[in-house]
């Protein structure tokens, strides 16, 4: 009893020296969270004197949860009975209990808080600052689960509420930052929206239909303005309409460096390829300024020193490079030190070689940005245990080492680093040891020798693997997670890279994927683009992708003014929602789930 006497006094007398009351004893503390037993930072269950008044209970809550007791405010909260609180407190009490889910990234409790009948029966009563806070919150939440339509209407209400106009303009550059993220199929559906929110929809989704068009946006605003006459954004625009005269990269002349030979003569076609068909789509958008659309010219740089090829290209008269492709060149051609024209690479150097180059952009598909997205959404789950399955090659290998360092670094654990070899086909024996299957198997055999009789048993996996993180392509893909289920593993989540999926349908091989969580290119999900991209069905994953990669250059090249701007907003690409920083462009990818065999949106 007197061990467990002195903790359960020091909380009885903080809760209530918190609220307002003087404890029984002449000794009166500070809070302090730590005085809580606790482990790994979360507050363990505690008994409460049952006299507290949830009030009190209230208060402490909001307490822990400042100081970043978050899963100890939460058990608090659960034992209050709101029918005790004041409509002020209760309002406090929704606030606290949303605000700490989605902390957690639980926004499905968030929302169901938000959703109380007493909650939204008060809000209209509250003063105007009370109002902006819950709004603010409501729409955080309602972004969080994909509930665009709502989160904007939340958004629409708080415009109403700020009187200065600048505050107005803040929330207009908020709206137009969410709907600049939103797929383009969402964006195309304005009715039953109502005129406000139908006419910030309209203007998005005609923004995007020319974004390969950066110098017509203020020309599309004034149209826009004639349809919507006393639209709250016809007064007052987002920032992305009032910086004037908007400077699109419309060099005469660009020069495509690829090598076409070989083993590389697919790939580079794949990506000629995509590239044209952004510029054919650009050429039939109907325009009101001359397109001024480049003429191309494709250099191969199978046999030539890439300096070579590239100083003949600045020769010709070109404006603007595209390429190269392989990461060999662009070493080399970054070594040369600032280039003469301003010029887009076709692969990126890891984050420790990014350089500043003057005039070099370094463009790919960086797997480096997807672990960076993987590792911060599993981390945002609350995943600390981590499993990494990749191919034992130089490309596996690299990831796993980046993956590895940046997650160690967050201060998550990475338990196992399997790589398998690309000769596999059978996962289940390379699979066994990480999963100590085998040590479990080796108990029961000892266990059976020793009672020296027929024992059933069954083996267990390990159980501190909270998440598994895997890369691959879809073939190998289809055999790692039947063989993590065979291995009484199906309960670990597991999320991949985007090369898992192809945005080719095929239900029946993809059913064995079902519950993987991946980082996704949009082009591969229906519904995100304007014009669908159609590659070959036959390519390979990888030469689809750079297929897209194609596509993304070219509208890159004609944005790249745009997008050194400071606050400027990404681009929605076909490969990702598309920024720059520190002279290379960044991917932020969508993400997807396998449901049945087929490829769905997530948030």
């Amino acid at each position: 009893m007197k061990k467990h006497t002195l903790p359960l006094f020091v909380v009885v007398s903080i809760l209530a020296f918190i609220g307002g009351c003087a404890p029984t004893t002449s000794t009166q503390k500070t809070f302090n969270t730590t005085e809580f037993p606790s482990v790994s930072g979360t507050v363990l269950d505690y008994q409460l004197d049952p006299l507290l008044s949830d009030q009190q209970k209230l208060t402490t809550a909001e307490t822990l949860s400042a100081a970043g007791q978050i899963e100890a405010s939460n058990h608090l909260l659960s034992t209050i009975n709101t029918q005790n609180l004041s409509n002020k407190r209760y309002i406090s009490f929704t606030l606290l209990a949303a605000g700490n889910y989605s902390a957690q990234f639980r926004m499905q409790l968030a929302t169901e808080q938000l959703d109380q009948s007493r909650f939204k029966s008060l809000i209209s009563r509250q003063s105007s600052e009370l109002q902006q806070r819950i709004l603010n919150l409501q729409a955080e939440v309602a972004f969080a689960i994909g509930n665009y339509y709502q989160g904007l209407g939340k958004l629409i209400k708080l415009s109403r509420l700020v009187k200065r106009k600048a505050l107005v303009r803040d929330v207009h550059d908020r709206i137009w930052s969410v709907v600049s993220h939103m797929p383009y199929q969402q964006l195309n559906q304005i009715e039953n929206h109502g005129f406000v929110l139908s006419g910030w929809l309209d203007l998005a989704a005609t923004s995007r239909r020319y974004q390969s068009h950066p110098n017509e946006q203020n020309y599309l605003l004034s149209q826009w303005r004639r349809n919507w006459k006393g639209h709250p954004a016809a007064k007052t625009p987002p920032t992305y309409f009032s910086r004037g005269t908007f400077w699109g990269t419309n060099p005469e002349q660009i020069a495509l460096l690829l090598p076409l030979q070989d083993d590389y003569y697919t790939p580079s076609h794949a990506l000629i390829q995509g590239f044209m068909s952004a510029y054919y789509q650009t050429m039939n958008l109907p325009s009101k300024k001359s397109l001024n659309l480049p003429q191309v010219r494709i250099y191969d740089t199978s046999t030539r020193p890439i300096i070579d090829i590239y100083n003949q290209a600045i020769s010709d008269g070109v404006e603007m490079v595209i390429g190269p492709m392989r990461q060999s060149e662009v070493e080399d051609l970054i070594l040369t030190g600032d280039l003469a024209v301003p010029t887009l690479t076709l692969n990126r150097l890891d984050n420790r070689q990014l350089t500043q180059t003057e005039n070099l952009f370094q463009f790919g598909l960086s797997t480096i940005d997807e672990l960076t997205q993987i590792a911060d959404r599993a981390w945002e789950k609350g995943y600390k245990n981590i499993l990494m399955i990749a191919p034992d090659n130089s490309w596996g290998g690299r990831s796993s080492d980046f993956f590895s360092q940046y997650w160690t670094d967050k201060g998550g654990i990475l338990i196992e680093d399997v790589r398998y070899p690309l000769s596999v086909n059978d996962f289940t024996k390379l699979l066994k040891k990480p999963l100590h299957i085998d040590l479990s198997e080796q108990r029961g055999l000892a266990i059976k020798r020793f009672i020296n009789s027929r024992v059933s048993y069954t083996a267990r996996r390990r159980q501190d693997i909270d998440l598994v993180v895997m890369l691959g392509y879809p073939l190998k893909a289809r055999q790692i997670k039947p063989a993590l289920d065979f291995l009484y593993a199906s309960n670990v989540p597991v999320i991949a890279t985007s090369h898992i999926y192809n945005g080719v349908k095929q239900v029946g091989l993809d059913r064995d994927l079902s519950g993987i969580e991946f980082s996704s290119m949009p082009w591969t999900l229906a519904g995100q683009l304007p014009v669908d991209l159609q590659p070959d069905s036959q390519l390979h994953t990888a030469y689809r992708h750079l297929y897209a990669l194609g596509h993304d250059s070219f509208l890159m090249a004609r944005n790249l003014n745009h997008l050194e701007e400071s606050q400027s907003l990404p681009i929605f690409g076909s490969t990702g929602l598309l920024s720059l920083k520190d002279g290379a462009i960044i991917r932020q990818q969508k993400w997807a789930k396998f449901e049945r065999g087929q490829a769905i949106e997530i948030y």
